[in-house]
């Protein structure tokens, strides 16, 4: 089994890169099946996390498509949430009419997704749908429209996903082991 070490914490192997690539393909397929219209589409990736699922994402599309990035942050160097969400880059897009998807790595505690949807709404989006790659069950008050797998109360990184800005690029899923 995989193990690493990132400052004083260790992780060991909780989706192997085989099975990774299983739960984001299944994902990509599902959001693939509900576009209609790519010229109207957004896809609006949350940096730094969600680069990685968004990139599969807008690879399987059209050039008709736009994307996007926006910067919001709860977490810090932590394992958990401040609570609060700030929102540190917004997108400079015309963004009225528009259907977007935020595209994120996990969605644990639902602030930043929740945050951001209302948010675009404000923007004047003509609807404003998720993805993410992880969702920690019941956080939100509608699950997520595509995510990958349900993950418990695990603290996870790879393939995106960090601990103090390290691991982002595991390509598969460790999780906190002490």
């Amino acid at each position: 089994m995989k193990s690493v070490t990132i400052k004083d914490r260790t992780f060991t192997e909780l989706f192997s890169e085989q099975e990774l690539r299983v739960i984001v393909s299944k994902s990509v397929n599902e959001i693939k099946k509900t576009i209609t219209d790519e010229e109207n589409l957004v896809l609006v990736g949350v940096l730094n996390g969600g680069v990685p699922f968004l990139n599969e994402i807008a690879f399987s599309l059209s050039e008709k498509i736009t994307l996007d990035y926006v910067k919001a942050v709860s977490y810090g160097d932590n394992t958990f949430s401040s609570g609060s969400v700030e929102l540190l880059l917004d997108s400079r897009l015309e963004l009225k009419g528009k259907d977007i998807i935020i595209v994120d790595d996990i969605i644990d505690t639902g602030r930043t997704t929740e945050f951001l949807k209302d948010h675009f709404v404000s923007k004047g989006a003509k609807s404003v749908r998720t993805a993410c790659l992880f969702y920690k069950k019941g956080v939100l008050k509608e699950d997520p429209d595509f995510f990958g797998s349900y993950i418990g109360d695990e603290f996870i990184i790879g393939f995106g996903l960090d601990y103090a800005q390290k691991g982002r690029n595991i390509k598969s899923i460790l999780k906190l082991s002490d």
